[in-house]
């Protein structure tokens, strides 16, 4: 039953992407799997990590009943420590949110604070310096305002830092916590995603209600220009060539919410758009990164198990013209995390028997400038 399914997805899959069936089985695309392994970590309801230019994965983890943490897995898959930070925090406010994010050889973690019940207050943020043996001190880049759930690395030794909830704010910090510009935009934008392409561009992609808007800042946070797009909740990643792509949903949730994926180039004029075989059944359940050859994404397919009541989920590449390269079906309770590093990219994702992780190392089948 499930070889005669996973068939079927193969199938729909190469139709939606424009490509036949036989193509797609022989076709090996631009990785190879390097290794997997189980870990006996724990990682929340969505796993949040990212991974070094070396192939080093720093992954937020959490005990049974103990505080999130950052561990760190050695690129032949030795996990070299786990970190938990300590931060002074005021009486009845806690941490709600680990982000990490490298830049060059540098790594930060962003700590987003709150407080309060049911109707909880944000905090602020602070950035922690992780270094080869640990967390470095902790330094208070935001006080109460936006929640700051999303950082970035931007090259130079530099983090983008971004927050929404009134207003959406962006911060710039260097590699010891330093903030060096902080703007503000607009009360009415949520759920921003960042990406910064090879030339400093900055791309925020924010949910507006009825719209999604794409704003292009240059290095120093000025507002260079904006598309609205109709959509409901999506992510976005700078391309090589300058401009960027937007993986997006129509709807909020359900049976009847496609997946689009849009290519934009630096004047935001429209290259490609196709509808992927993903499903925003539960918002924005899928994640984007670039690949070699064009881009990587990985999310939830249509179709259920409703007796376990799990949604299957595909790994794909796709070509900067969105024809389908290759693509494989995973088992995961929730949206596998991708961390990519400058030859390959990791699975993290859940196991079904909850006790702990699976992770996978993908490296690059092709020498770099042959693959490029």
């Amino acid at each position: 039953m499930l070889r005669t399914l996973a068939l079927l997805w193969l199938m729909y899959c190469s139709v939606a992407f424009g490509q036949s069936a036989a193509d797609t089985a022989t076709t090996t695309g631009s990785y190879r799997l390097e290794w997997r392994r189980h870990y006996d970590l724990h990682v929340g309801l969505v796993p949040t990590g990212v991974s070094d230019d070396e192939g080093t994965l720093w992954l937020v983890t959490s005990g049974r009943g103990t505080d999130d943490a950052l561990t760190r897995i050695h690129p032949d898959r030795t996990v070299a420590g786990t970190y938990l930070p300590t931060l002074p925090l005021d009486p009845f406010v806690w941490v709600n949110y680990l982000s990490p994010a490298v830049t060059g050889s540098k790594v930060g973690l962003l700590a987003n604070l709150v407080s309060g019940g049911q109707q909880q207050t944000f905090e602020g943020a602070f950035f922690i310096p992780v270094g080869p043996t640990g967390l470095g001190r902790p330094v208070r880049v935001a006080g109460r305002g936006p929640q700051f759930t999303a950082m970035v690395g931007v090259g130079n030794d530099e983090f983008l830092a971004a927050g929404d909830q009134s207003p959406l704010t962006l911060l710039k910090l260097n590699s010891t916590g330093t903030v060096q510009w902080r703007h503000s935009y607009s009360g009415k934008l949520v759920l921003p995603t960042v990406s910064v392409g090879s030339s400093g561009t900055i791309y925020v992609l924010s949910q507006g209600g009825s719209y999604l808007l794409l704003q292009i800042l240059d290095a120093s946070g000025a507002l260079l220009r904006l598309k609205r797009i109709t959509g409901k909740q999506g992510m976005v990643v700078a391309d090589a060539e300058g401009g960027c792509t937007i993986l997006f949903t129509t709807g909020y949730g359900g049976r009847d919410n496609p997946v689009h994926m849009l290519t934009l180039d630096r004047e935001l004029k429209q290259l490609i758009r196709i509808e992927t075989p993903l499903d925003g059944w539960d918002g924005r359940s899928y994640a984007l990164i670039s690949s070699p050859r064009g881009h990587l994404i990985i999310g939830e397919i249509p179709q259920r198990d409703p007796q376990r009541q799990i949604t299957s989920k595909i790994v794909a590449e796709v070509d900067r013209s969105g024809k389908l390269i290759w693509q494989k079906a995973i088992s995961s309770l929730s949206t596998p995390l991708l961390a990519s590093f400058r030859t390959g990219f990791y699975i993290v994702r859940d196991a079904f028997d909850n006790e702990g992780i699976d992770i996978e190392k993908y490296v690059e089948s092709a020498p770099a400038q042959e693959a490029r």
